[in-house]
């Protein structure tokens, strides 16, 4: 598959910044929590990369939010 074709699954996470502090995380806690790096966390917050939808399951379950307030905050 070429690259183009994975970026093109990859969703930004706006929120997620802002969901992790409200948590009182670090990135390499909520990375540890999730089961991902602290590099992937630090990434996707920077708007570096998008997620792929198993790393946005992983990152709201570690969070305890539903999926969509990663992408819209908790109006969602």
């Amino acid at each position: 598959m070429s690259q183009e074709r994975y970026r093109n699954r990859s969703i930004h996470l706006p929120c997620l910044r802002e969901l992790r502090q409200r948590k009182g995380l670090s990135q390499k806690e909520l990375g540890d929590l999730a089961r991902l790096s602290p590099g992937t966390i630090y990434r996707v917050e920077n708007g570096l990369r998008g997620a792929y939808p198993g790393t946005v399951r992983k990152l709201a379950t570690a969070l305890e939010v539903v999926p969509e307030e990663l992408l819209y905050g908790k109006n969602a």
